[in-house]
């Protein structure tokens, strides 16, 4: 899209620390609403690191989802409201999936707790694997004001829940999240999970009809996703994509929409 109506490469943003290339066609995300749901974590069992996990994916697939939401409807072409609108669908479910993994059991000020002490491992993770010292002013500026607010939640806990939040939290932090390169493991998750979709709550590799149903209803007309696809390449010549790593690691996947293809 980036290339379509604006002529720019996306690797101008992303710095080639990341690929450009297919995933999962986004007209294969949308899933019965029966089979958005996963099993909830148990919230006197979970690893610390599990619960966190769930927060952190939880809120970075919010974030995302409002961000095609919101940013969408500026857009003066129809094909880029349609795919911004199209995404937005699927983060949504995106969004139901994994925050159905939060025990329900947990009470608004646990959560709050805990998402609060989760920003604060975030910031500490940041500030530890940071080189530069400009920037890790600022993951360490961001962490003080975090336990400012963790402190506060915590507070809330004691007077409104009766409970020490030492009660709910890990007696220590857990191991730091570090930033890693993200190609090769983006290129096995592809090769491996390409065609997994979800039943009930669980995840399956054959699809099941109500998902197959639910795909034909909801792209009825296109997908827009595919449209932007085609598009370009009629303007361009050729599929966009920027690979650094080889081959695209699932071969029906592997060639690239040419003109003379789109014509046809």
């Amino acid at each position: 899209m980036y290339e379509l109506t604006q002529g720019k490469k996306a690797q101008a943003i992303v710095d080639y620390l990341t690929e450009v290339m297919p995933g999962r066609p986004t007209a294969h995300h949308h899933r019965h609403p029966a089979d958005n749901i996963r099993k909830h974590y148990d919230k006197h069992t979970v690893d610390p690191l599990s619960r966190m996990h769930a927060i952190t994916i939880t809120a970075a697939e919010q974030q995302t989802m409002t961000y095609y939401m919101n940013v969408g409807p500026e857009f003066v072409e129809p094909i880029a409201r349609s795919l911004y609108l199209e995404i937005a669908m699927v983060e949504e479910e995106h969004v139901t999936q994994y925050e159905s993994m939060i025990d329900p059991a947990e009470s608004w000020l646990e959560q709050l707790v805990h998402h609060e002490y989760n920003e604060c491992y975030l910031y500490w993770s940041f500030a530890q694997d940071e080189d530069d010292r400009r920037i890790k002013q600022l993951w360490e500026l961001n962490l003080a004001m975090e336990i400012e607010q963790l402190k506060v939640a915590a507070d809330l806990l004691r007077r409104y829940d009766g409970r020490e939040p030492e009660q709910i939290l890990p007696a220590e932090m857990p191991q730091p999240t570090k930033f890693q390169p993200n190609k090769e493991f983006i290129r096995e998750v592809i090769a491996e999970q390409v065609d997994v979709t979800t039943f009930g709550t669980g995840f399956v590799a054959e699809w099941p009809d109500r998902y197959i149903k639910h795909m034909a209803t909801v792209n009825a007309g296109g997908a827009p996703s595919e449209q932007v696809i085609e598009e370009n390449a009629l303007r361009n010549g050729r599929e966009y994509r920027n690979m650094t790593e080889g081959p695209y690691p699932v071969e029906r996947y592997a060639h690239e929409k040419v003109r003379e293809e789109v014509a046809r």
